[in-house]
C-alpha cells in the first residue's frame, strides 16, 4: 500500500503543474467573459469600461434579432443533425449487410482504401470544404446546376438549405463510421436467428438494429447537436455571410458580428455566455446519455 501511495503521489505531483496551466486557460477567460458581460466597452471607440449591470442581458432576451438568431440555430442544428443520422442509418445498414454477408470485415486493402476515400469530407477544414461547396453550387457556372441544367442561386434562394448540405456532406463520415461501428458489434447469430423467424428487412431494423445501437446513437446524436449549434460559424460565414439579410445568421455568426463588426463587446460577451450555457445543457445529456449507456453495459 505504501509503494502505491508513493507511485501515486509521484504521478500527482508531476501532474499538478499541467492541470493548474490547463485549468487557468480554461477558467480565467470564462471567469473574463462573465464579468465583461456586465459592462459596456467598445475599445476602438473608447478606453473606458462602463459597469451596466443587466442591461446587456436584458437587451438579449428583447433583442427580435438574438431571438431570430437562436431560432435559426436550432432549425440550422435539427435539420444538419436529422439529415446525417438519416443518411448515415441508410448507408450504415447497407454495408454491414454487405460485410456480414460477404463475412468480411475492415482487415481487406479494398475496405481500407473506401474508409479513407468516404473520411475526406470530415477531414476536409471546413473553410476549405464552404468554399468549394461555393463553386459547386455557383449560379452559373456551378457542375450542379450543370447536371440540373438549372440556373439556381442556392445560396441566395435557399440559403439554410445550402448551409445544412454543406455541413451535413462534410459530418456524415464521422456519424456513419460510428453508427457502423455499432451494428458490427451486434452477434451476427442474432441476425441469423431473426431471420429465422421470418423477419424482413424493416423488421429486423426496427426491433433488432434500432435497440441495439440507441444508445450508441443518442450519444452521437447529443455530440453533434453540441457541435452543430457552437461550431457552425465558419461555414456560414464562407458561403453567405449571415445572409442574404439575416436568413442565415445564426448564433455564432451574431456573436462575432456583436463583438467585431458593431464593436459591443459587453453584449457579444453575454451572447457568448448563453452560448456556454446552451452547449452546456446539450453536454449534460451527452455526458447523462454516456452514464446511461455504461449502466446498461453493466
Amino acid at each position: 500500500m505504501k509503494r502505491k501511495w508513493e507511485k501515486s503521489k509521484s504521478g500527482l505531483t508531476l501532474t499538478i503543474p499541467s492541470i493548474i496551466f490547463v485549468f487557468s486557460l480554461l477558467i480565467y477567460p470564462i471567469v473574463y467573459l462573465f464579468t465583461l458581460s456586465f459592462k459596456e466597452y467598445s475599445p476602438l471607440r473608447s478606453s473606458e469600461i462602463k459597469f451596466v449591470g443587466l442591461e446587456n442581458y436584458k437587451w438579449l432576451f428583447t433583442s427580435e434579432q438574438v431571438g431570430h438568431s437562436i431560432w435559426l440555430t436550432i432549425v440550422f442544428t435539427v435539420s444538419s443533425v436529422l439529415v446525417e443520422v438519416i443518411i448515415s442509418l441508410f448507408i450504415a445498414v447497407l454495408l454491414s449487410k454487405l460485410m456480414i454477408g460477404t463475412k468480411t470485415r475492415t482487415k481487406s486493402t479494398g475496405s481500407k482504401i473506401f474508409y479513407s476515400i468516404f473520411l475526406l469530407p470530415f477531414a476536409t477544414p471546413a473553410v476549405a470544404a464552404a468554399i468549394a461547396w461555393k463553386m459547386l453550387l455557383h449560379p452559373l457556372f456551378g457542375p450542379v446546376n450543370d447536371i440540373l441544367n438549372k440556373n439556381i442561386a442556392w445560396f441566395t434562394n435557399y440559403p439554410m438549405v445550402s448551409v445544412v448540405i454543406v455541413d451535413a456532406w462534410k459530418m456524415i463520415p464521422m456519424v456513419l463510421f460510428l453508427v457502423l461501428a455499432a451494428i458490427m458489434s451486434i452477434d451476427p447469430d442474432q441476425f441469423e436467428a431473426a431471420k429465422m423467424d421470418g423477419a424482413n428487412g424493416f423488421q429486423e431494423f426496427i426491433y433488432l438494429t434500432m435497440p441495439s445501437i440507441k444508445s450508441v446513437l443518442s450519444v452521437t446524436v447529443a455530440f453533434r447537436a453540441v457541435d452543430a449549434f457552437t461550431k457552425v460559424f465558419d461555414v456560414v460565414y464562407m458561403t453567405t455571410g449571415g445572409g442574404p439579410g439575416n436568413k442565415t445568421e445564426v448564433f455564432p455568426l451574431l456573436i462575432w458580428k456583436t463583438a467585431f463588426s458593431h464593436l459591443h463587446f459587453g453584449k457579444a460577451s453575454a451572447l457568448a455566455i448563453v452560448a456556454i450555457i446552451i452547449s452546456s445543457l446539450l453536454g449534460i445529456l451527452l455526458i447523462s446519455q454516456g452514464k446511461i449507456k455504461h449502466g446498461k453495459s453493466n
